[in-house]
């Protein structure tokens, strides 16, 4: 019978023991356990807000494009559906042009395509018939303003052949609003520094020129949020986006860090949305029920739902 040497017995136990707490945070393959990988979530200093479980829930993920600068909404929500547009990447480029897609509640799984060459822009008709939207032209490099219907009518060019060549250039154009639900006010460029406003009849395309010429606004592709009226002294001053759902019950808000944050101000609360730790988010939209929000991250269109199992 071996005896081992009462201090050296210690010494090997202490080591086993040792051993054993470090293996508990490994896998036996060496990996990491899940405990150890866990997201870190990100911090808030908005005076007055205390961070709150999160209370929303990813419930689709599709790709899109990738773009340099602001082109306009890259995401936009019907105005009467769930149904949301988004720029999707093509097999052929994920930079700057792609396919104008849908996605519909309540799975959100199955793209519809509506339109391709697709820059930004999009613009849902009041009585969500319709989509417009500033398209890249590849064959002349040209800027125009298409029209894409969910229903599956033709597409409408509105600057169709060399009508869309309204400078020596690539002939930036920008969609401002839809007057009503047939007529659509767009500005288009017209020289050196110089922006022209038309207004365009749908479907028949006639247009004619409203207003003087303008100098070409810095925020011309500038994304679009709800904003109400009067914006609480202590949001005013926040470095990033905020954006109001329709009925103003809850704010989303991508701070400077591209962090996404749900503000619920009449509780006094705001807890993150989980992105990933490495991502950046650049815009959002709601669904106009309030129980859906787009956000783009990166290369990717999230949709989160506030109703969660």
């Amino acid at each position: 019978m071996c005896r081992l040497d009462l201090p050296l017995f210690l010494k090997i136990a202490g080591f086993l023991g040792c051993l054993l707490v470090t293996l508990s945070a490994c896998t036996v393959f060496g990996g990491i356990s899940d405990e150890a990988t866990t997201t870190p979530v990100p911090t808030s200093s908005i005076s007055g807000l205390q961070v709150v479980s999160s209370q929303a829930c990813q419930v689709a993920q599709q790709g899109m494009i990738r773009v340099h600068d602001p082109q306009g909404d890259l995401i936009s929500w019907s105005p009467i559906t769930d149904t949301v547009a988004y720029i999707a990447s093509t097999s052929n480029s994920s930079w700057n042009v792609g396919d104008l897609n849908l996605l519909s509640a309540p799975l959100f799984n199955t793209p519809d395509r509506v339109a391709t060459q697709a820059a930004g822009e999009l613009t849902w008709s009041p009585d969500g018939t319709s989509i417009a939207y500033l398209g890249l032209r590849l064959s002349d490099n040209l800027y125009t303003i298409g029209l894409a219907y969910p229903d599956g009518r033709t597409l409408i060019d509105l600057f169709p052949g060399e009508a869309a060549r309204t400078d020596g250039y690539a002939s930036q154009k920008a969609i401002l609003e839809w007057v009503d639900t047939s007529r659509l006010r767009v500005l288009t460029s017209c020289g050196a520094d110089c922006m022209q406003s038309l207004d365009f009849a749908i479907p028949t395309g006639q247009s004619s020129p409203s207003g003087s010429t303008t100098q070409r606004a810095a925020d011309l592709w500038a994304v679009h949020t709800n904003l109400p009226v009067d914006i609480p002294i202590d949001l005013s001053g926040l470095a990033g986006q905020l954006n109001w759902s329709p009925n103003e019950s809850r704010i989303a808000y991508i701070d400077k860090d591209g962090y996404v944050w749900i503000i619920n101000e009449g509780l006094s609360t705001l807890y993150p949305l989980d992105i990933g730790q490495y991502a950046t988010a650049t815009e959002t939209d709601w669904s106009f029920d309030n129980q859906f929000l787009a956000v783009h991250v990166d290369q990717n269109l999230k949709i989160f739902s506030f109703e969660c199992p």
